[in-house]
């Protein structure tokens, strides 16, 4: 039977005003064992995730099973997507604030919103290198220092001015999605015109849908931190802005696929944790990360 680990790892304090985490899967299996549906929910970030053996790992589309490039770009999603993986194999992702892409690799997220793209297409070659150099590399302390190695150069290379979509999306976050566009146009001094004009143009998605997304995941990391306690739906629903029980059941829904209590009977189907709960079991390596 395979055997399946995740862990996710703090960025350095330098980079986590770019980065939320990385994170490692590892899949220990028979050679053509086929693993369990794995389910990547959308939780508000734009990833980089390298296939480290260049193992075959397939992604579910509408006629089937579709392999999955070595390297690849993926952007924010709003469904959940589903995906495997065989044998022994690792999968090693970074997980990048959306609103920094653009400035990092001068293309917006917006092109890949609900989409994913082969490294090579973006003609990057740190990308396509720090690539090659994970290929092969199974401890998780290096690829997240080759990881944290090829960011730091392209950052130091680009020209990373602030837009006024970077605090939009800075202050959804930091109000776990509970916070109205009125009072966000208010706070930035936009119109609501202009911010979402921008958040198509940068993300792909309107304002109202990624606040409902980053909405979701803090619900979502809520639901896995309370372990086998008895879950208060109407209270949790009230708690997290959610106008009634209703709304929430139905928002949970349409992003992770099922109602939420599948997903606090925690049954393996759901992989993603997040680096505020997980770091609590395990410590990433002290000279990579700052745990606060």
């Amino acid at each position: 039977m395979m055997i399946i680990s995740y862990k996710e790892f703090f960025p350095s304090r330098a980079l986590a005003p770019y980065v939320e985490n990385y994170w490692y899967q590892v899949f220990d299996g028979e050679q053509g064992e086929v693993s369990p549906a794995q389910v990547c929910l959308p939780l508000g970030m734009v990833q980089i995730i390298v296939h480290v053996f260049q193992q075959d790992c397939e992604v579910q589309v509408a006629n089937g099973w579709q392999r999955l490039p070595d390297a690849f770009f993926v952007g924010i999603y709003k469904d959940a997507v589903t995906w495997r993986s065989k044998g022994h194999s690792i999968c090693f992702g970074v997980n990048l604030k959306p609103e920094i892409f653009v400035r990092l690799f001068n293309v917006p997220a917006a092109e890949l919103f609900n989409d994913f793209t082969d490294v090579g297409n973006f003609m990057n070659p740190g990308i396509n290198e720090m690539a090659q150099r994970m290929y092969g590399v199974s401890d998780a302390d290096e690829l997240v220092l080759i990881a944290e190695s090829a960011l730091l150069q392209r950052i130091s290379k680009s020209k990373l001015q602030q837009h006024y979509l970077d605090h939009a999306a800075t202050l959804i976050r930091e109000a776990k999605g509970n916070i109205s566009i009125e009072s966000l146009c208010k706070d930035l001094y936009v119109s609501e015109r202009q911010l979402q004009r921008s958040f198509r143009e940068v993300l792909g998605t309107s304002p109202k849908t990624y606040t409902r997304i980053i909405r979701f995941r803090n619900v979502y990391q809520h639901v896995l931190h309370a372990e086998n306690k008895k879950i208060p739906w109407a209270s949790l629903s009230y708690d997290f802005g959610y106008a009634d029980q209703a709304h929430f059941s139905r928002d949970f829904k349409e992003f992770s696929g099922v109602n939420p209590s599948l997903v606090s009977e925690k049954n393996g189907y759901f992989y993603q944790l997040s680096t505020d709960i997980y770091a609590q079991k395990n410590v990433p390596p002290s000279d990579i990360t700052e745990q606060s």
